[in-house]
């Protein structure tokens, strides 16, 4: 299936960014972060699911997905963080 804007990737949004630099500071939620967001993170390899604790009582210590920034991540996460 080809993506619906063609075969380029566009460069990250500035809230991409922004999401990305909090993810290099440590694993957050997927669910708290905009799933077109998720998307492009993940497509980007920038990030990676991993199981952790829930920090919600409504899971009552069970897991759930959070994101993790790989290395790749980190480099742009990190680059972005210091542009500001």
């Amino acid at each position: 299936m080809r993506p619906l804007n063609g075969e380029k990737t566009h460069p990250l949004s500035a809230k991409a960014k922004e999401v990305l630099a909090d993810i290099c500071c440590d694993p957050v939620p997927r669910q708290q972060i905009n799933p077109g967001i998720v998307n492009r993170l993940l497509r980007g390899k920038l990030v990676r699911e991993i199981y952790l604790k829930s920090p919600y009582a409504a899971h009552k210590g069970g897991t759930c997905v959070h994101l993790e920034a790989t290395a790749a991540g980190k480099r742009v996460g990190f680059q972005s963080f210091n542009e500001d």
